[in-house]
């Protein structure tokens, strides 16, 4: 079959190892924003504190998820593109640049305005009761000083 000549009565199926999927059935199994936006929030709260323990390898392994993240969300949910990549743009590559440089004031102000930013886009897409705050403490499942003297 020619890619100009697809037929919609032909379905794609695929196997997880327990069933067989329908592609469509595939789809309603992947994660809503609700779900990605909960994986950033993990990450960024692990960022936060490994930069507070100077710990910049850390930092950067999570910035990095952020964003593979974040551009997920903006594939996943097209509506979102625009503002998530003038978001990536503006407010996430000050954090990157504070973390190569291992400049903690920077940090601080970069992170500050990415938290900002990202409550407020909540807003600018009907969600103003969402406000994400950084937790008071760090996660306990990890020692953010590992590594930082090597």
């Amino acid at each position: 079959m020619t890619a100009d000549r697809i037929t919609t009565d032909h379905t794609h199926v695929v196997n997880n190892g327990k069933r067989d999927l329908t592609l469509d059935e595939l789809a309603l199994m992947q994660p809503g924003m609700d779900r990605l936006m909960a994986e950033v929030g993990a990450r960024t709260h692990r960022l936060y504190y490994a930069a507070q323990a100077r710990n910049w390898r850390l930092a950067d392994y999570f910035y990095r998820s952020i964003v593979k993240q974040l551009r997920l969300c903006a594939a996943s949910r097209p509506k979102y593109l625009e503002e998530m990549s003038a978001y990536l743009d503006r407010e996430c590559v000050p954090v990157r640049d504070a973390i190569k440089a291992g400049d903690s004031a920077a940090f601080d102000a970069a992170y500050a305005r990415l938290v900002d930013r990202a409550n407020d886009l909540h807003g600018v897409f009907g969600k103003p009761w969402i406000r994400w705050i950084t937790p008071a403490t760090a996660p306990e499942e990890f020692d953010f000083t590992a590594g930082v003297d090597e």
